[in-house]
């Protein structure tokens, strides 16, 4: 009965991706197509998106909107909204580098062996870290959902996803302001992101938004202020190559920290 199921959800979403990516002209080779479906919706991860269809959590998921080593994102529509369906690869070893992020942090205490609890915890993982950024008013994407290694959020853009900082060419003082006020926020909320750039910042109207928290990590891990310090780091350097005069260091600490 599964493999039924998973045979025709598999059939379902490389017709609905393929035509999604033919509209939006992207480049389809039919070889390439099949590999990165197979990679991506593996058995498991197809009867848990099969389980979130049927709960109508998403109506349709329809092509990648970003891609990296860890996770392929994909939109998602719930009647006339856009979601994006975060799907992290348990084909990766990755997420073998990221325990750094895990061990330590006192909510995620008992890790079972296998690479899929591995994948499944870090998908928790960074669902509860939305969660908690987003209730203590940190700008980041609404967390909808999570199951397994699926992770359901607000999509962040308007047609197209908004572009990240390094894809924008007007840098201002304020968007500098915005993100040093995210990072306080942040730390006010009981995290530090523990891997923040200039990758994982959108900007959508103007505004600044954090994502990609799955590594973020409790002020309780015993790594939060060298994972803290190398964020600040991160954004001073790349505000100054942009002319922003930049705080130091310890000022921008002493700002975040005084709550």
């Amino acid at each position: 009965m599964e493999e039924d199921i998973s045979e025709k959800i598999s059939k379902k979403l490389a017709k609905d991706i393929y035509r999604y990516e033919r509209d939006q002209r992207y480049k389809i080779h039919d070889k390439d197509e099949k590999e990165t479906i197979e990679e991506v919706f593996d058995k498991h991860t197809l009867l848990t998106l099969y389980k979130i269809i049927n709960r109508g959590i998403i109506d349709q998921l329809y092509g990648v909107i970003d891609a990296g080593k860890e996770s392929r994102v994909y939109l998602g529509i719930k009647g006339d909204q856009k979601l994006a369906v975060k799907i992290f690869l348990v084909s990766t070893a990755e997420f073998k580098k990221r325990l750094q992020y895990i061990l330590g942090d006192p909510r995620f205490k008992s890790i079972k062996k296998g690479m899929r609890n591995l994948v499944n915890i870090w998908a928790r993982k960074e669902y509860v870290n939305l969660k908690t950024a987003y209730e203590h008013n940190v700008p980041v994407p609404k967390p909808i959902y999570h199951k397994d290694n699926i992770l359901i959020m607000e999509f962040i853009g308007n047609d197209n996803r908004a572009p990240t900082l390094n894809e924008c060419i007007d840098i201002t003082n304020e968007h500098y302001e915005q993100v040093i006020n995210a990072i306080r926020l942040l730390y006010k909320a009981g995290l530090v992101h523990a891997d923040l750039s200039e990758f994982n910042i959108f900007m959508h109207n103007d505004k600044i938004i954090l994502f990609d928290f799955g590594s973020a990590v409790e002020l309780a891990h015993p790594n939060s202020e060298y994972f803290l310090i190398r964020d600040i780091n991160n954004i001073n350097r790349f505000f100054s190559k942009h002319g922003i005069n930049v705080y130091s260091t310890d000022d921008i600490l002493k700002r975040v920290k005084s709550i």
